[in-house]
């Protein structure tokens, strides 16, 4: 059970991460496509841009993070099914 916690936290910690680099990027957009701002890379868009100057760390980590989670939760499923298939069954007569 407690693989399945671990799980869920590391998927909502990836949750997090990425929304928040998303959340940044957007901010960071606003600044670049100013009149005075920075500018940004055509090949990439602003968007783009953005994503390349917050970095991709936060990214791979959420990814990570994800990843993680879902294997501990498929851990989890597989263990207790693994349980519930070895307790003998009742025969009903």
């Amino acid at each position: 059970m407690k693989r399945l916690w671990i799980g869920l936290t590391c998927m909502m910690v990836s949750a997090i991460l990425y929304g928040s680099t998303l959340i940044a990027a957007a901010v960071y957009s606003d600044l670049l496509m100013r009149v005075d701002g920075l500018g940004w890379n055509f090949q990439y868009g602003v968007f783009g841009t953005a994503l390349l100057e917050v970095g991709a760390f936060p990214l791979v980590l959420a990814v990570i993070s994800g990843g993680t989670g879902i294997v501990l939760i498929a851990l989890e499923f597989r263990k207790h099914k693994a349980e519930n298939e070895e307790q003998p069954k009742e025969i009903e007569e």
